[in-house]
């Protein structure tokens, strides 16, 4: 079985101003034996608020906006289940070979939503092995690019994600905050659903400029350009050792070591940017 038979509906998250994103993810998902398709897999035209507040910044507030939106529509229409994905996914290069016997996992368990990917891995037991298994789990992780929320669950998380918006602000638990941060706050406040998470991910984020946290070089003329065109020419052995360290600390020391690589042989030959700019990344 594929994943465009199992869930009832897809739907892709993408802003109509980031074609590069869109023609992206359309590509991604033909590969993936997804297509768009009207009634199937469909774009969802990400919200775009005015005001960040109560969030830190409006690219956070659009992205949660947008999937509780999307929950509200498969709650609508009914739908047994519903898979959300973000314009940014790319699959394992092992997804496809891998499919079958997710799925096969998938329907021999009593799931409330689970986590095709996400960043940081390593510390699971099953990291490194062929097959990748789905894993009941109650921990932390990072990612809200690739989920499927069961039908029978899926209230509950609108009723939750409400809760949070009109909530304290500041208030780690209780409070307004990213997706993915709440995606875990929901399963340590209903420790009775199962969240499960595919272990190790099967789905990860291609690099591109971010719309919810944005990096400086993007927003400067030129360097954007040269930014977009190193993440496309990055190798496959350099984004899995990106991906590897795609925990907090792990990010933070992979910063300084593309300022390291990158700062240099730019500064070298355009001379266009001073150090003090590298150090306000």
């Amino acid at each position: 079985m594929k994943f465009s038979e199992f869930f009832e509906r897809a739907y892709v998250i993408n802003l109509p101003k980031r074609v590069d994103r869109r023609h992206e993810i359309a590509k991604e998902l033909q590969k993936a034996g997804m297509p768009l398709q009207v009634g199937k897999v469909e774009l969802f035209s990400a919200i775009q608020p005015k005001e960040a507040f109560p969030f830190k910044s409006i690219g956070a507030k659009g992205c949660f906006l947008s999937h509780l939106e999307i929950l509200k529509e498969a709650q609508a229409q009914g739908l047994r289940n519903v898979l959300i994905v973000e314009d940014d996914l790319e699959f394992a290069p092992e997804f496809k070979q891998h499919e079958a016997y997710l799925l096969e996992q998938l329907m021999s368990k009593d799931w409330s939503f689970v986590q095709f990917g996400y960043c940081g891995h390593g510390d699971e037991p099953n990291y490194g092995k062929s097959l990748p298994i789905l894993r009941s789990f109650s921990g932390e992780k990072i990612g809200s690019h690739c989920y499927a929320v069961n039908g029978k669950s899926i209230q509950m998380l609108i009723d939750f994600l409400e809760a949070l918006l009109v909530g304290p602000v500041g208030d780690r638990l209780y409070g307004p905050m990213s997706l993915d941060g709440a995606l875990n706050v929901f399963k340590w406040q209903h420790p009775e659903i199962n969240r499960l998470i595919a272990i190790p991910s099967v789905a990860n984020q291609r690099s591109s400029a971010s719309d919810v946290s944005p990096s400086w070089f993007d927003q400067v003329p030129v360097m954007n350009q040269a930014v977009a065109l190193a993440r496309k020419v990055v190798s496959p052995q350099t984004k899995q050792r990106a991906r590897m360290l795609c925990t907090m600390q792990g990010w933070q020391t992979l910063k300084q070591k593309i300022k390291r690589k990158v700062a240099a042989p730019l500064r070298a030959r355009h001379q266009l940017f001073p150090e003090t700019l590298w150090d306000k990344g």
